[in-house]
């Protein structure tokens, strides 16, 4: 993080700012960049202390409890009034707490819900991947998913965590770390890149352990090219270990992009999250243990062994060790943050202010300022 390193702090009130503002435009990057308080400003004022803050990509917070902090509040970046008269009228936010210890609460529930909202897209794009792969990896095997199996992944498997994801809540300290912002960010990325490969990975390993069962059909190449010429479709052993595996899958990406710190709370504070979870685990292990004839409509091969039914739901242990690891990897590997910092090829700032800074730390300001003030 780039901060003014020298101990300065500036003080000035309205009238030096708009002095300072009219005939002395050059300094305003120094007076913006290292100033400290700014007192007894008129609405226009606050105004323009808003624009010149915002020109050198400042994220501006105002907090106001009056009519003459309107203007203000509604061109800052975030606007919080603090009463509930005409200010509460202008501002986004209205907060019950009428001093700005309510700020620290904003920033907290906005870093939740950047988060929340990133965990939603990781986990709907992730489900898409999955279901991509899996019908892939199936036209390997002349099959494919049932109807009735696609609308129980849809509708059990991914509209419940969907909703129940968006509600954890904000961790109770605020963090000084900011939360990702970018679909583009080198974590996102690499995680997207490797749960991908390990949940291939653990699709292939169920639907070659179901083709080493004993009552496995060695000759269902010819089950498949009758489907295929009848046009019906025929249940595989593949097809239900591969849907089996691809449904755990679901859940273990809703619990794992649930990972809360710093910025959300743990996972199992999330009420809503477990109940989703645990339903959909109960009404998976449900049709899964069932024999086939039993749940017709989701065309079932017929699995003679329990002990591979629980193996399968084994293999998803295993799987959710690993998708824990690479998403905690990230975050407590130092070398491997700083390659993928590194492979992030980022050239120089994005903020102005932080180049403004760079010149201050330099040079010797404002004691040179000063000095050639003194010669005159």
């Amino acid at each position: 993080k780039q901060w003014y390193q020298r101990r300065v702090a500036i003080t000035a009130g309205g009238e030096t700012f708009g002095l300072i503002h009219q005939y002395k435009p050059l300094l305003m990057d120094k007076i913006i960049v290292t100033g400290t308080i700014f007192a007894r400003f008129s609405p226009d004022q606050k105004m323009l202390l808003v624009e010149e803050l915002q020109k050198r990509d400042y994220t501006v917070v105002m907090c106001g409890d009056g009519a003459n902090d309107c203007e203000a509040l509604q061109h800052a970046n975030v606007g919080i009034a603090l009463s509930k008269c005409e200010a509460s009228l202008a501002a986004p936010f209205s907060s019950s707490i009428f001093e700005i210890s309510c700020v620290p609460l904003l920033l907290k529930e906005g870093q939740g819900a950047l988060e929340n909202g990133m965990a939603v897209f990781r986990f709907t794009a992730m489900y898409s991947i999955i279901q991509y792969l899996s019908v892939i990896v199936l036209v390997r095997y002349n099959s494919l998913l049932g109807d009735f199996q696609y609308l129980f992944e849809d509708l059990v498997m991914v509209l419940l965590f969907d909703f129940a994801l968006g509600y954890t809540r904000p961790a109770r300290t605020l963090s000084a770390k900011r939360p990702i912002g970018s679909l583009l960010h080198p974590f996102i990325l690499y995680s997207f890149i490797l749960q991908t490969g390990v949940a291939v990975a653990f699709i292939l390993l169920a639907m070659y352990l179901v083709q080493q069962q004993p009552y496995y059909d060695p000759f269902g190449q010819e089950r498949r090219d009758a489907a295929q010429n009848d046009e019906q479709y025929v249940p595989l052993y593949e097809t239900t270990a591969n849907f089996v595996m691809s449904c755990c899958q679901y859940m273990i990406c809703a619990l794992v992009f649930s990972i809360g710190h710093p910025h959300r709370r743990a996972v199992y504070t999330n009420i809503p999250m477990i109940i989703a979870t645990l339903s959909a685990l109960f009404i998976l292990a449900l049709v899964v243990f069932l024999p086939a004839d039993m749940v017709p409509k989701l065309e079932f091969a017929d699995i003679q062994s329990n002990e591979f039914k629980l193996g399968i739901f084994g293999l998803a242990a295993a799987n959710l060790v690993v998708a824990y690891g690479i998403e905690y990897s990230y975050r407590l590997i130092t070398p491997l943050r700083n390659l993928l910092r590194y492979l992030r090829c980022k050239k120089g700032y994005k903020n102005k202010f932080k180049y403004l800074i760079d010149d201050l730390n330099g040079g010797n300001w404002p004691e040179d300022e000063i000095k050639g003030y003194c010669d005159c």
